[in-house]
């Protein structure tokens, strides 16, 4: 390995060290999200850390971390760095990362609204308990290396992987809730001929599948905060007409199909003999995607009950990534370190929803794919049955752990109704 190498392993390990403290506060985090301009979405730049929470009513805030441990990290352009940054993907919050730096650095990027992280401040607010999933270095910095490596012989799995760490800035989220689940079509196929492909090739369609998941999740709260205060039938029509035409206004998307048709018919009278020309051509209308009420449906039980919804990204982000991946058996007690509830908090029957609904709109087996096939993996966790017993933990108080980020960037606790999640098996999954 060269020293740059070695450079970069350590600079790796410093994101996740940040990724995992801003987890510790509750946000569901991700590492290396590109941010792209113009048409073309041609790579800008990344940014280290992306982290996103939701408070009540759907509210979304999101912050970002430039993080650079290197004796010589230059801390003045890091700070305008971040700071412009921060403007451009319209940041709740933005932090830069230091190993350590001076007390008046800090103060001066205190005065432009950054906040600056030293090694000391990142090991007082994180708790390893809530290194989870990919916060995980040991375990996901190696499988990132899978993920690269069948990236580079597959083509179809590039754009894929390349495109989806893209969706978590993307603008609309019908448009990219549209992609994810197109996505998780082609992932669900390559599922199905699992067999015809090697290990690392199975693995890396397992993440995408998860990631996929994660971000349907998180799009379903970005489009709860733009519909919320519609009425009801508004709401419904404004969700299915942007499914349908996407960034597109409705009336200038009908135009073009009717001067396409215009043009197409007469094309026809001027080319064709009348004896066999058609009388007319239609393309008829643009028919909404085949899951548009089963996702309202989500939509309206989140606007009816806000506060199990808003942590679903992590509790989803747990569920794949810490159990399903590593191939763990549930643990109530490590829900329990984590979260401070367990299998019978209705907060997980969010997450149950989520992937009945990915199952149920892109045939995605979570049976198959959490399988016995794999001999290097014990039987894979998830979710039970809807009808199995549950017990109310609306008493249970979750463990205290230091706040770093403010008050407003806290999810709000909420109480327990009559809804129920036990997470246990996947393959036993209701329909939303």
């Amino acid at each position: 390995m060269t020293n740059d190498d070695k450079s970069a392993k350590k600079g790796f390990g410093f994101e996740y060290q940040v990724s995992s403290m801003f987890q510790c506060q509750g946000y569901l985090t991700r590492r290396g999200i590109p941010l792209q301009y113009g048409i073309s979405n041609h790579d800008a730049t990344d940014i280290d850390v992306l982290g996103i929470i939701f408070t009540n009513p759907f509210q979304g805030h999101r912050i970002i971390c430039d993080c650079k441990n290197k004796a010589r990290s230059k801390p003045y352009e890091r700070i305008f760095w971040a700071k412009g940054l921060g403007e451009f993907v319209k940041a709740n919050n933005v932090f830069v990362a230091l190993n350590k730096t001076q007390w008046e650095i800090i103060r001066f990027a205190s005065t432009g609204g950054v906040k600056v992280l030293t090694s000391d401040i990142l090991e007082e607010y994180t708790d390893e308990r809530h290194a989870f999933g990919l916060a995980d270095c040991d375990f996901y910095s190696r499988y990132e290396s899978i993920l690269q490596k069948v990236a580079k012989s597959n083509s179809t799995i590039n754009n894929i992987l390349s495109n989806t760490r893209k969706l978590y800035l993307h603008e609309n989220p019908y448009v990219a809730i549209n992609i994810c689940l197109e996505f998780l079509n082609t992932v669900a196929r390559g599922l199905d001929h699992a067999g015809n492909h090697n290990k690392d090739h199975r693995d890396t369609l397992k993440f995408l599948a998860c990631e996929l998941t994660v971000l349907v999740g998180l799009q379903i709260l970005w489009i709860c905060s733009d519909v919320l205060g519609l009425p009801e039938k508004a709401r419904r029509d404004h969700i299915t007409s942007k499914l349908t035409y996407g960034d597109l206004d409705p009336r200038t998307a009908n135009d073009l199909i009717s001067t396409a048709r215009d043009l197409a018919n007469e094309i026809i009278r001027s080319s064709v003999p009348k004896s066999v020309a058609p009388k007319s051509v239609e393309f008829g209308p643009i028919d909404p995607p085949p899951y548009t009420a089963s996702l309202i449906g989500l939509i309206e039980r989140a606007l009816a009950r806000p506060s199990i919804y808003l942590t679903m990204p992590q509790h989803l982000d747990f569920l794949l990534f810490e159990q399903g991946l590593k191939g763990k058996e549930y643990s109530e007690e490590e829900l329990m370190k984590v979260f401070g509830y367990g299998i019978s908090d209705e907060r997980f029957k969010v997450a149950r929803n989520i992937l009945s609904f990915v199952r149920e709109s892109c045939g995605l087996d979570w049976k198959s794919m959490w399988g016995k096939g794999d001999s290097t993996k014990p039987e894979q966790p998830s979710l039970s049955k809807p009808n199995e017993a549950v017990t109310s933990t609306s008493n249970e108080k979750p463990p205290v752990t230091k706040d770093f980020a403010s008050s407003e960037s806290k999810p709000q606790q909420v109480t327990m109704d009559d809804e129920s999640a036990s997470p246990n098996k996947v393959d036993d999954q209701n329909k939303s």
